[in-house]
This record gives structure tokens, C-alpha cells and sequence, in this order.
């Protein structure tokens, strides 16, 4: 009996009847009833996968008329959410298993929620049930002040921004025009987290919106109020309101269509009549893309890099990855800077382990990852220099970074650096990343770790490491190793970065070994100086 033919004689056991005919030749559509503890059954529609690699999809088809219009997990068209997306792992090899394990989950759901146990749910799930058109708020400015609406020519979604230039180069794309919209913007913030009303859902007149948000915030409710009938004294065709949620961070808004669409034809200046509640009204979906978003959404609640003023000497095999992330982490936004530098060009042989490609080859390294880091964030304040690390004005910085993986540079910047200090660095042929940063007086320097292995201590590896080359000829000579070190090198730095902004503790010599052939040699350690150090003894 093959799997499928299973799945159909367990199903029939269980009480569920083959739709004939089947609505998708992909799956099998069954109907029947969901049985629960306490609220009976429920008649619903299940749809099995028959590859057996997607989960069930069920359906309720009848509720019972003292359900609210709304409940949390279950949409509009009966579809019910009985396990969030990505959380449920498919077992593909026991399918009868799998769909019964699905079946009792979704009755679980069903029947706590016929009980009216799940309403806060509703919170969570308010985004599902605010659908409309999308608008992205681009808002750095965390106080009031002029926003900006714009519009995408070629999908006509709509950008909320404080800062039109910088908006501009955000969303600039080949044959794309971005358009001023007309309409007034009125930026409110409520102290509820906003939920679906159970009835007049969603709303579609300012009265509706009104009544709405009467049932979770008063305040906000005037606020929102007010807002429209200045708009209309204005004569404003039409009003963005956008409403942030203190309780939750997150933003929504709608358009009032059709403002002065009630207006009197004779109206006077005496006249008081306000006739815009029966003012249609449009949702929009707020997406947040402002930079400060950007770099704390995959961290949240920890430290960024934004406003920090960082230099980045070395755009090389591990300069390159490294400043992608940086600019992830927040470098370069919030009133931040970051430098980069390098005296060298791009040339064929980088190619096949840098972040940089053809498209730079031959062009000045710290200038071309300049150039490619404005593509992946046009916001950042980013600036390549072409010159000699030792000619260029590192004053005012906040952290150095020495990704040249050059031992003599290191000394030299070991004196010079005026600020605190982070090296990372490849070991032999990438047999480990390493990293050191000194931000404390306290704390060993990268020419006290050079002393301290010149005399076989805090080695990377068992026995350390012998220089290994690949190539011909004097100029053709380099150390062979991966992309995939570079990548894990870039990592460690930008991970001890992430700690020094925090002020996290962490050690200031940590070692990631990437061929596992070697023995490590010295757990990661926050090494003392070395007496008589020539860079920070002296």
C-alpha cells in the first residue's frame, strides 16, 4: 500500500470523506469534522500535500454564530493558522504521524479559541487583518517634525520619509520614478497596542476609524480626530495619518480619501458643520526601512555601531567582507562615519576571494568598496581613501580597525593609533582567524603579542604556523587559503566590534580555528603587556 493510499484510509477512519471532485491535482482535499474537548465539532476542510513536504492546510467551512467576526488564528475565508510559519517540522518519512500530530495541534487551537482564550492573540496578529497598500517609513527623526510622502512609479507604493534625498538614493532604480504625493501627514503615537475591532472590519469611513480606536485609545482617538478636521479647514484633498504604537514599536497608518468631497458649496466662515466622518478610508501597511531598523532588527536590544565614527584599514580579502557588515551593524548611520582605507587597486588576482568583482577591477580598493557600500546602504556616510594608512588623518576616530594582516603596519599602529584598536588577521595558509583589541591601558598591545610568540606563548596553534606560499616569482607569490576564511576572519571582527561597543566582556585575544588538522594552541585570553614593549611601554 503506498503512503498516499495510508494517509486516505486513516483519514476515512477518522471520519473525513475524499472531495470529489478534487479542487488541485497537488493535493488531497478532504472534508469532515474537527473534534475538540469542550466545544464539539467543528465541520472543517483539510488539504494534504502529496508530496507530504508541505504542511496540512485546514479550513473551518461553519463556526457557531456566537463567534465574533473576528478571532485570532483564523482569517477571514475560515483558513486557520494553527502553527506559526517555519516552526513545524515535516516528517516526510511517517506522513499518517505527521497529519495526525497536525490535526490534534489545529483542534488544540480551535477549541481555545472557541473559548475565547486567545484575544490577546489578537495583538500579535494585528498586521494580518490591516491589509492594504504598503508604505515604507523611512523616519530617522524620533521627534516631531515635516515628513515627506513619496510614490514608486512602478508599483505605486508609497515612501514616508524625513529626508527626501536620502530616500531618493535608497529606492533609485533603472527606469523607476519617484514622485512627490500631495497629501498633508500627520504622524500620532498611542500608548495601545492596536487589535481588530469585532465588528466594522475592517473600517471604511473615518467614523468607523473613530469608533475603532474609541475601544483601545481615547487620546488617540482625538488626536486623530483633531488631525482630520484641520486637514479639512485646510481644504486637504485628502490626509496620511500614521500611528505609532509605544506599546509595541511598530507603526500603521490610512489614507483619507475625498476629503472636501462633503464640503458646502456656499460654505461660509461661519459655518461649523465638520462633514467628514462619512470620508472613505484606505489602510496602509507602514514597513520600516530607516537605517537606525536596519541595523537593530537581528540584534534586538543590543548596541550598534550607528554614530560611531570607525576606521577600516585594509580593503582586502578581509576588509572587504568586513565592511558589508559593519554597515549591517549600524557603521556609518546616526551621524556616523565610516573610513576606508587602502593604497592598493583592485586587480584579477583579488578576484576570487574578495567581496569586490569585475566590475571594480584596476579601481582604487578603498574607493571601490566605498562605492559598492553605498549600493547596500546609499544612507551610510562612507569615505575611501586611496593613501597610505600612516599619511591619513586618524584623529577623532572612535575605533581603528587593521584588516591589512601586515605584522609591521601592526606595530606601527600599535604607537600611533589614538584610539582603541582591533586587528584581525589570517594565520598561515587559514589555519585560524585570530583577533586582538586593545581599548584599555591595562591590555596587551598586537607588538606584545608578536613578543610573547617569538618566545613559543599564546600561539594560535600547537607548534605555530609556517609560512606557505603559492604562485611564481617574487611578485607572484600569495598565501593560499579560501574565501570561506576571509568570511570567518571578517566575522570574528566584526563579533569582538559588537562587544567593544556593548562594553561586553569578552577577551581581547580570541582564536577561531578553521583547519581542523591543527591543535589549538591558547583559549581565548585578555593578554597583560609585555615588559619593555617598544608600542605601549615606551
Amino acid at each position: 500500500m503506498s503512503a498516499m493510499q495510508e494517509v486516505l484510509r486513516h483519514m476515512t477512519a477518522w471520519g473525513f470523506t475524499k472531495m470529489e471532485p478534487q479542487p488541485r491535482a497537488a493535493w488531497l482535499v478532504m472534508t469532515g469534522k474537527l473534534s475538540t474537548t469542550t466545544q464539539g465539532n467543528v465541520p472543517c476542510e483539510v488539504w494534504i500535500d502529496h508530496s507530504f513536504e508541505r504542511p496540512l492546510k485546514l479550513w473551518v467551512t461553519k463556526l457557531p454564530r456566537s463567534l465574533p467576526r473576528l478571532v485570532p488564528h483564523l482569517g477571514p475565508d475560515g483558513y486557520l493558522c494553527y502553527a506559526a510559519p517555519g516552526t513545524q517540522v515535516i516528517d516526510i518519512y511517517d506522513p499518517v504521524g505527521q497529519i495526525r500530530t497536525s490535526l490534534l495541534q489545529a483542534a488544540e487551537v480551535l477549541e481555545q479559541l472557541l473559548a475565547g482564550k486567545m484575544k490577546e492573540d489578537l495583538q500579535e496578529e494585528f498586521f494580518v487583518y490591516w491589509d492594504g497598500i504598503y508604505c515604507f517609513h523611512d523616519i530617522e527623526r524620533r521627534t516631531s517634525g515635516r515628513a515627506e510622502l513619496l510614490q514608486l512609479s512602478d508599483n505605486k507604493m508609497f515612501v514616508l520619509t524625513d529626508d527626501v534625498d536620502r530616500s531618493r538614493a535608497k529606492f533609485a532604480r533603472p527606469g523607476r520614478n519617484i514622485d512627490e504625493f500631495i497629501s498633508q501627514i500627520a504622524l500620532i503615537t498611542s500608548s495601545a497596542a492596536p487589535r481588530p475591532l469585532q465588528e466594522n472590519w475592517p473600517p471604511k469611513t473615518v467614523s468607523q476609524i473613530l469608533d475603532w480606536q474609541h475601544e483601545m485609545d481615547e487620546a488617540c482617538r482625538r488626536k486623530i480626530r483633531d488631525k482630520i478636521i484641520a486637514a479639512y479647514r485646510d481644504k486637504a484633498p485628502g490626509l496620511l495619518i500614521v500611528i505609532e504604537s509605544e506599546k509595541t514599536g511598530y507603526s500603521y497608518g490610512f489614507i483619507v480619501h475625498e476629503l472636501q468631497r462633503n464640503r458646502p458649496s456656499d460654505h461660509r466662515a461661519c459655518d461649523q458643520r465638520i462633514p467628514i466622518f462619512d470620508c472613505p478610508i484606505e489602510p496602509v501597511q507602514m514597513l520600516r526601512l530607516d537605517d537606525k531598523y536596519l541595523a537593530e532588527r537581528n540584534i534586538p536590544g543590543r548596541t550598534t555601531l550607528a554614530g560611531k565614527r570607525i576606521g577600516l584599514i585594509g580593503c582586502g580579502t578581509i576588509g572587504g567582507f568586513l565592511g558589508e557588515m559593519l554597515i549591517k551593524a549600524g557603521a556609518g548611520t546616526g551621524g556616523g562615519e565610516l573610513l576606508l582605507v587602502d593604497d592598493d587597486l583592485v586587480m584579477p588576482q583579488n578576484l576570487g576571494r574578495h567581496r569586490l568583482g569585475f566590475n571594480y577591477l584596476f579601481k582604487p580598493k578603498a574607493k571601490a568598496l566605498a562605492d559598492e557600500l553605498k549600493i547596500v546602504l546609499p544612507s551610510a556616510q562612507v569615505r575611501g581613501y586611496n593613501n597610505d594608512a600612516k599619511d591619513v588623518n586618524l584623529a577623532d576616530l572612535d575605533l581603528i580597525i587593521d584588516a591589512t594582516g601586515e605584522e609591521a603596519f601592526g606595530h606601527w599602529l600599535a604607537k600611533a593609533s589614538p584610539c582603541p584598536t582591533l586587528h584581525i588577521w589570517i594565520e598561515g595558509a587559514g589555519v585560524a582567524v585570530r583577533s586582538l583589541i586593545k581599548h584599555r591601558a591595562e591590555q596587551g598591545c598586537y607588538r606584545c603579542l608578536t613578543e610573547a610568540n617569538s618566545q613559543g606563548e599564546l600561539l594560535s596553534v600547537v607548534g605555530g604556523v609556517e609560512p606557505i606560499f603559492a604562485g611564481q616569482g617574487c611578485e607572484g607569490l600569495y598565501v593560499p587559503f579560501p574565501a570561506s576564511v576571509s568570511i570567518q576572519a571578517a566575522a570574528l571582527a566584526m563579533d569582538t566590534a559588537l562587544a567593544w561597543v556593548a562594553d561586553k566582556p569578552w577577551p581581547t585575544l580570541t582564536t577561531r580555528l578553521t583547519d581542523y588538522t591543527y591543535e589549538p594552541a591558547t583559549p581565548d585570553c585578555s593578554p597583560l603587556p609585555h615588559m619593555g614593549c617598544p608600542a605601549c611601554r615606551s
